[in-house]
C-alpha cells in the first residue's frame, strides 16, 4: 500500500470521535506500524541517496510520515485512556 493511502487511512481514523470501539483502536494501531514500517524504509533510502534532490523529497516524505505518526500516537493514547483500557 502506498504511503498516501496510509495517511488518508489515518486521517479517517483521526476523525473518529471519543465513542471508538475496540475495532476501531485496532485499525488505528495497524495504521500505525505500518506508517513505522514506511519510515524506516524511507530512512534506508535516505541514507542510500545520491543527488540533493532525491534527498530532499525523501526528507520532505520522512517529515510528513513523523508527523502523522505523532498525531496517530496522541489520538491512539486518548481513545485508550477515554475507553479506560
Amino acid at each position: 500500500m502506498k504511503i498516501k493511502n496510509h495517511l488518508d487511512k489515518l486521517s479517517r481514523l483521526m476523525g473518529l470521535g471519543e465513542d471508538a470501539d475496540r475495532e476501531q483502536i485496532k485499525k488505528l494501531r495497524k495504521v500505525l506500524k505500518t506508517l513505522k514500517s514506511d519510515q524506516e524504509k524511507l530512512q534506508l533510502k535516505l541514507a542510500e541517496a545520491e543527488g540533493e534532490h532525491e534527498r530532499r523529497k525523501l526528507g520532505q516524505q520522512l517529515e510528513v510520515i513523523r508527523l502523522q505518526r505523532e498525531k496517530g500516537v496522541e489520538l491512539y493514547q486518548t481513545l485508550k485512556a477515554a475507553r479506560g483500557d
